[in-house]
């Protein structure tokens, strides 16, 4: 016979399974003291990351956030929209942050140990491969060498690639694969190089943890991955140009096809500009055409950048940042980003830049 206490007692039981938590503590230096700190939850597969809460930073520098969630989750944690440290946060934990300067200690969450990890190691790889190719970038820009931009656009892409291989090495050791945390690299990082990685990410995490949806973004992620691969057709889409105007993809079949993800804040995007219009002009007639998708939010700055550079091909954005629907079709997550099409709209090559670019297309214009 089921008596009322026992109800109760079921009741109670059932609200504590739907209602976990994981408690969050912190200490900063003084200087944030006053300041918010912010709990964004992180979505790696429409990049739509949603802030889920706000506290007040004590005069000690110290914080509290108390997190509702059922299952494992990834969190960021900023200050004056700076990033300041990625969180997994399961049920049950009680993680405790120490943050100074560039150190951070944390004890209470062995995931979170290994994304701290992971962002210093990512650095130091970005140091050795990009911090180069980004200054020289910039210094190409401001002398107004075309020659010297379009090389150095050329070497940050190859920089680029050994950037992406190199933090792969890190993910395939056993610790990190086998973590949650492996996540936040081959959802954000990876490269068609990563494919058999990812395959055995998915293998791993079907098996350990098929129920969460951090594997199901996975998952998403290695299918989206595979469905742009060179060779593919591209994925079909619709998008809004300048005048609201809905343009297709399926309207260039017929024409070699540069789908030109970019921003007006990308300065990569913007160097790349005036080689983009001169092969433009120099291809149009023999059957080349651009197709730029803008991720800017901010209509009044694409459109001055489009003016600014001179753009006369069709031009869409989809308002929405990394968050769109078209970005994330094409699993965009960082520009520039570029596929070459042939006529038939198959993915012919990817992430062309510079020389490499005009080479190709005088390859195909024979």
């Amino acid at each position: 016979m089921v008596t009322i206490s026992m109800l109760i007692i079921l009741l109670l039981v059932s609200m504590g399974a739907a209602a976990q938590q994981a408690i969050v503590t912190g200490a900063l230096p003084q200087g944030f003291s006053g300041k918010s700190i912010k709990l964004t939850l992180i979505n790696y597969e429409t990049r739509n990351d949603k802030v889920i809460q706000e506290a007040k930073i004590r005069k000690d520098g110290k914080f509290t956030l108390v997190i509702k969630l059922k299952e494992p989750e990834i969190y960021d944690l900023g200050v004056d929209n700076t990033s300041l440290v990625q969180v997994l946060a399961k049920p049950g934990n009680k993680i405790r942050l120490k943050i100074n300067k560039d150190v951070i200690q944390v004890t209470g969450s062995k995931e979170t140990q290994y994304l701290i990890d992971y962002e210093a190691n990512r650095k130091i790889v970005f140091d050795k491969y990009l911090k180069r190719t980004y200054d020289s970038s910039e210094v190409a820009v401001k002398s107004g060498d075309q020659a010297r931009i379009e090389y150095w656009n050329v070497e940050h892409e190859k920089a680029s690639q050994n950037y992406k291989a190199e933090l792969a090495k890190w993910v395939e050791q056993p610790f990190f694969i086998n973590s949650l945390a492996a996540v936040h690299h081959s959802i954000r990082w990876n490269s068609e190089t990563d494919t058999a990685l990812m395959d055995q990410m998915v293998s791993i995490y079907q098996k350990k943890y098929p129920k969460y949806d951090l594997t199901r973004q996975l998952v998403h992620k290695v299918n989206a991955t595979k469905r742009i691969a060179i060779g593919a057709v591209a994925p079909g889409f619709v998008s809004a140009d300048t005048a609201g105007k809905k343009i297709a993809l399926k309207e260039f079949r017929g024409k070699y096809t540069f789908v030109e993800f970019w921003a007006s804040w990308c300065p990569p995007c913007r160097e790349e500009s005036p080689t983009l219009v001169r092969l433009y002009n120099e291809y149009k007639a023999k059957g080349f055409t651009i197709l730029s998708v803008s991720i800017d939010k901010n209509t009044t700055q694409w459109k001055n950048a489009i003016r600014q550079d001179g753009y006369t091909w069709e031009n869409v954005c989809d308002r929405n940042g990394y968050g769109g629907p078209t970005a994330a079709l094409y699993t965009v997550t960082a520009v520039p980003n570029s596929f070459l099409l042939d006529k038939n709209g198959r993915i012919i090559a990817k992430n062309l830049r510079g020389k490499e670019l005009e080479s190709k297309l005088a390859e195909l214009m024979r």
